[in-house]
């Protein structure tokens, strides 16, 4: 019964405002007074625009008149700062209304939405009458209240706005302001006359356009989508403006036609709407037009502005869904898997070979996600790399300077950032700058990050310490220095030709077992050398059970009991990183990380769970723990008292019982023992000749002859003039300084004098030819060179290095070469053939040939980048003296940078390679006389995969120990004397040794390698890693020209006199390793009674090989080192 009444009640309340309306509007239609409404907005308009300009004048005008009169009373800086309106309007614009403050962002949000509001109003009554009468107390006319509270609002904001305007007269006359004067008197004039008019309240719909300005302020959204937004509103704002202007003037008429002509269907503001946007568009379906001359008028203006508004909004829409990339995004953990995050210069050749190593199946589950950041989109190349590996890879676009970005891929998660560069920038310099800023970047985006990055310049090292919170020691930061590795790898291949090609294949994981391991019976080397390339090096913690073994028993039994190659290894103290040590200089302790060459990560897990009584049992050695070990652990844990869960820190162990690669903890029981581990490996990286127990200060009197670097990992002797190792040079300067003969015997006698002076220092020696001028960055150039002159190598074992450039070239690469001793320079070209035959390159050992860095980005065809090398290459054999397609001329031995894979079949006249095939499978490649800085990008997933690796690499391919900061600071300190024989810096080497040579042929030549393997470790500490082997190795030796590289093979191999073998020397900081080979094998023989008294006395005038690391008969030195 209530919910009745009160219905009869609202129904009622409904039909009498219904009646009264109806009645005010029955006298309403016969007067109309919409006249007064536009009169008085005019004059609000033009009239308060008039009074302003006035006041403005009669102020100016006083304020003169009273200076002149008053001159020291009106001081105008202190009036304006005690002036009240100046203090209000000073509020105003910094509090009130300005966006950068809380007050002003409400009300202009309040501002746009109550436009909005007095808009949508309009568009409600826009069916009823433009004029109507109105009861100011009728409570019906809910939108009468509505509306004049609205107006209130803009009434108070535009008074706030003319008090806050610099020029209030041209304030007046903005378009803001007209809206207001078009909107807000006819609603007070509306309450006086009692009538309301629709009118101009359309115009609100102008004032869209300042949501632009609070979108910019908010800064919420990206750039290019407030600009979307904008736009959109200032079409929003227009259509909606034109098609209520449409509306008034359809229904209204023309006055010129006494308002006839106004349209008595039923015009509505849909209708407008609908004509103004097919007007807009050119389309024009005809169904709806004006009929009145001032909307046909309109229309014709209106025409041509939406003409220019298209034209102009159109391609700033394309450009907006153009620039829409896909790769937008945010990343979206789904799982617990790990990530890294890939930074810098993003190409589908800079990322091909990492993205194949990194998500090499060999990987197993350690394998991570990969997340791709860059500020460009990716190109179809690199697309569908992408889509092959789309399981666990994913591109973003967006910049590692950019924080926000790095928040999309949610960086502070993953567990290592990689940072690439571009390996063929012409700007090293700058580009490595690049890099660290990116590093940079990254850091103070989350300190905890772990870095790895790549540089391309050793001297951008110094710049690490500028990188916040780098930490190698805690978050394993890395860096990889690719002229450090590469020029290594080069210089380590003069010394022993085919490492590169060694190094190279063990870093890199690739999968290839031709035969389950077994021999191959087709004589087909490819399927050898694949072999070898299937081994990678693995790090793990080794069985307790080699405790208290000396390395060589140690690696005995993973070698013939595990059939694994054991190479290093590193106990948990102050020892360092030992590789293949001697007896008496390193015993295995109870936690010790073992450095093993292996086809999988699986098979060295055997050494982690090696037991002695099982394997004396028969049992054999399997990839879990056995059933001793695992009752030992059921008896240790049964003794162990149980910790609360909160104060337990376990090791990082998985659920197999290995200990997790490349974890904090992965090297022992605890992170913090982890941590301890990972500084002794810090500190044995930054070992110097401080620890030596050698004295700088001692002079050259006191039996010093070896003089080393400030650092005492490299050969140093006095700063020489370029003149004097100039070889062209010297020689004009002899016949410069000759007296003059008219016979002109005494010139020619100087000249013959002179040149066979240096030609008896140019044999055996090594060619460096390089291209490029004064603006050619030479930063390769010192990495290659220091190497060769690593204070492990003994000073009369140094070869002379001849370097053959452009003279500018030369003069710019001096300035750090000059105090490397036995260094010759010759200008001139590769190319030149005269020039190489002054080299003598059929005497040399080596010829190096680098690229041009040159003017790399100019090229747009990237086989033209190595034209150079490639045809300094080709003109080898013929200035030899031979072709290298003959049998009886040895060709010269040669190695060649190349910035294109592709190009590595010019360097073979004979090739039989296929094309398109990887360069790790082509023939030029396995022989170790190429190389490129694509190859070197496995060094990143090596990096993070097992970071511990990274020490031992780097003490066989420098030669030194490579400090991870350059020591400028000691540049100029000046020399380092030791005594004679004293070897620093890295003290292993990897040598060469040939299986005929007279003195180990018992030993190696027709043995089985696994024979050779114990036997040559056992006797002579010599640790094989593999075969140097001829292709055509069971062919006549004499046509054997070209070799492969044979890592690890099968045991059952037999050694045939063409090969050579691979093997770390330990060195010796008293007595050179060989010599110490030597003595053992001299003492062998005697008690043998294999050799006689005069055979021991020659014996003892030998000297050892650094080629091939074997004993040979001493040479008359008197012409190799003339007086």
């Amino acid at each position: 019964q209530h919910y009745f009444i009160q219905s009869n009640l609202s129904l009622m309340a409904d039909g009498v405002c219904a009646v009264s309306n109806s009645t005010l509007q029955a006298g309403c239609r016969e007067d109309e007074r919409w006249y007064l409404f536009v009169v008085t907005s005019v004059i609000i308009t033009f009239g308060g625009g008039l009074i302003i300009f006035l006041l403005q004048i009669i102020y100016d005008k006083w304020m003169k008149l009273s200076r002149r009169m008053f001159p020291n009373f009106y001081d105008r800086d202190k009036l304006e700062e005690g002036e009240l309106h100046n203090k209000l309007r000073h509020y105003i614009v910094n509090e009130v209304i300005s966006l950068q403050t809380n007050k002003g962002m409400v009300l202009a949000i309040l501002y746009f939405l109550f436009n909005v509001i007095s808009v949508t109003l309009y568009i409600n009554q826009s069916d009823q009458p433009l004029e109507q009468c109105i009861d100011v107390l009728d409570t019906c006319n809910w939108t009468l209240y509505a509306d004049i509270g609205l107006n209130v609002f803009f009434l108070f904001h535009f008074v706030l706005r003319l008090i806050a305007a610099p020029n209030r007269l041209k304030f007046w006359f903005q378009m803001g302001s007209i809206v207001d004067f078009c909107t807000i008197p006819p609603c007070a004039l509306a309450l006086i006359i009692e009538r309301n008019w629709l009118g101009m309240r359309f115009m609100r719909a102008l004032r869209f356009m300042q949501m632009g300005e609070i979108l910019m302020t908010f800064n919420s959204t990206g750039t290019s989508i407030v600009q979307l937004l904008v736009l959109m509103l200032d079409f929003v704002s227009v259509w909606l403006f034109a098609a209520g202007f449409v509306h008034l003037v359809e229904n209204s008429g023309d006055p010129w036609a006494n308002y006839a002509n106004a349209r008595d269907d039923k015009f509505t503001y849909f209708d407008s709407v609908w004509l103004t946007m097919v007007t807009m568009s050119t389309v024009g379906y005809g169904d709806v037009y004006p009929k009145t001359g001032i909307g046909r008028s309109f229309m014709m203006v209106f025409i041509v502005c939406g003409l220019a508004m298209f034209a102009t909004y159109t391609p700033y829409l394309y450009e907006f869904y153009r620039s829409r990339s896909p790769y937008a995004g945010r990343y979206e953990r789904a799982d617990s898997k790990k990530y890294v995050v890939v930074c810098g210069h993003i190409t589908y050749n800079n990322v091909k070979s990492f993205l194949a190593d990194f998500l090499h199946p060999d990987r197993g589950d350690r394998t991570s996600r990969v997340l791709f950041l860059d500020n460009k989109r990716p190109e179809p190349e690199l697309t569908g790399l992408i889509k092959r590996y789309f399981l666990s890879v994913q591109y973003f676009e967006g910049s590692a300077l950019n924080h926000n970005d790095l928040r999309r891929v949610q960086l502070e998660h993953c567990d290592a950032v990689v940072l690439l560069c571009n390996k063929d920038s012409d700007d090293t310099k700058s580009e490595d700058a690049a890099t660290i800023l990116r590093a940079i970047s990254v850091k103070n985006y989350c300190s905890k990050a772990r870095l790895i990055m790549q540089l391309l310049n050793y001297k951008s090292k110094s710049f690490l310490q500028t990188i916040p919170n780098w930490d190698p020691i805690n978050y394993r930061d890395e860096n990889i220095c690719i002229s450090e590795f590469m020029y290594g790898l080069v210089a380590q291949s003069c010394l022993c030709p085919g490492f590169s090609t060694l190094m190279v294949n063990l870093i890199s994981t690739r999968s290839y077992i031709p035969g389950n391991g077994k021999i191959n019976e087709n004589f087909d080397w490819k399927s050898d050398y694949a072999y070898g390339c299937d081994h990678e090096i693995y790090t793990v913690m080794i069985s307790s059970d080699f405790e208290g073994m000396t390395f060589p028993q140690a690696a005995e039994i993973c070698y013939k009991q595990l059939n694994l190659l054991m190479i290093a290894v590193e106990n948990f103290d102050n020892s360092g990183l030992a590789i293949n040590p001697l007896k008496e200089q390193f015993t295995i302790r109870k936690e010790c990380l073992g450095y093993f060459i292996a086809s999988s990560y699986k098979d060295v897990c055997r050494a982690r769970f090696y037991c002695a009584t099982c394997l004396s049992d028969g049992i054999e050695i399997g990839y879990k723990p056995c059933k001793c070990r695992l009752e030992a652990v059921k008896e240790k844990r049964a003794k162990v008292q149980l910790i609360p869960l909160s104060e337990h820190k376990s090791p990082n162990i998985t659920e197999s019982g290995l200990t997790r690669i490349g974890s904090v903890d992965s090297k022992c029981s605890t992170a913090t023992e982890g941590v301890q581990l990972r500084t002794v490996r810090h500190l044995f990286s930054q070992h110097s000749t401080k620890s030596s127990s050698v004295d700088r200060n001692t002079t050259a009197a006191s039996g010093m002859s070896s003089t080393f670097d400030p650092t005492g990992n490299y050969h140093w002797s006095p700063e020489k003039k370029f003149e004097d190792v100039d070889l062209a040079q010297q020689v004009k300067k002899e016949l410069y300084f000759k007296p003059d003969d008219p016979e002109g015997i005494n010139q020619r006698v100087a000249f013959k004098y002179i040149a066979a002076e240096k030609d008896h220092e140019l044999n055996n020696h090594i060619v460096i030819c390089a291209f490029g001028d004064d603006k050619t960055p030479i930063s390769g150039l010192s990495s290659l060179v220091k190497p060769l002159r690593a204070s492990n190598l003994p000073y009369k074992k140094l070869k002379v290095i001849l370097l053959l450039a452009e003279k500018e070239f030369l003069l710019k690469a001096w300035k750090e070469l000059r105090h490397f001793p036995k260094i010759r320079v010759l200008c001139g070209s590769a190319l030149d053939r005269n020039k190489l035959k002054r080299a003598f390159i059929n005497r040399a050992s080596m010829v190096v040939i680098l690229s041009n860095y040159g003017k790399r980005m100019a090229y747009k065809d990237p086989f033209l980048l190595d034209k150079e090398p490639i045809l300094a290459c080709l003109n080898l054999p013929q200035v030899a003296g031979g072709s290298a397609k003959s049998d009886t001329q040895k060709p010269v031995e040669f190695i060649a940078e190349l910035v294109n894979d592709s190009n590595v079949h010019f360097l073979d006249q004979d090739n039989e390679d296929e094309p398109d095939i990887e360069l790790h499978l082509t023939m030029k490649f396995a022989q170790g006389c190429c190389i490129t800085a694509t190859a070197l990008d496995t060094l990143m997933s090596e990096a993070y995969y097992n970071d511990e690796v990274m020490t031992l690499v780097r003490a066989l391919i420098a030669g030194a120990n490579v400090p991870e900061y350059d020591v400028e600071e000691e540049e100029h300190a000046g020399p380092l004397q030791v005594p004679p024989n004293a070897l620093c810096g890295s003290q292993c080497r990897v040598i060469r040794i040939k299986a005929e040579e007279q003195s180990l042929s018992e030993h190696i030549k027709g043995k089985a390698y696994k024979d050779v393997f114990v036997e040559l470790l056992q006797k002579f500490n010599l640790l094989c890693l593999g075969l140097h082997r001829a292709i055509d190795w069971f062919m006549d030796p004499s046509t054997q020209h070209k070799r492969f590289v044979y890592i690890n093979p099968p045991g059952d191999t037999k050694i045939v006199a063409s090969d050579y073998l691979y093997v770390i020397v330990q060195t010796s900081k008293l007595q050179p390793p060989t010599e110490v080979m030597l003595n053992k094998l001299r003492d062998t023989m005697l008690k043998k009674g294999s050799a006689t008294e005069a055979d021991s006395k020659l014996m003892r005038q030998t000297k050892v090989d650094t080629d091939s690391g074997v004993p040979v008969p001493l040479e008359d030195t008197s012409c190799i080192y003339p007086v």
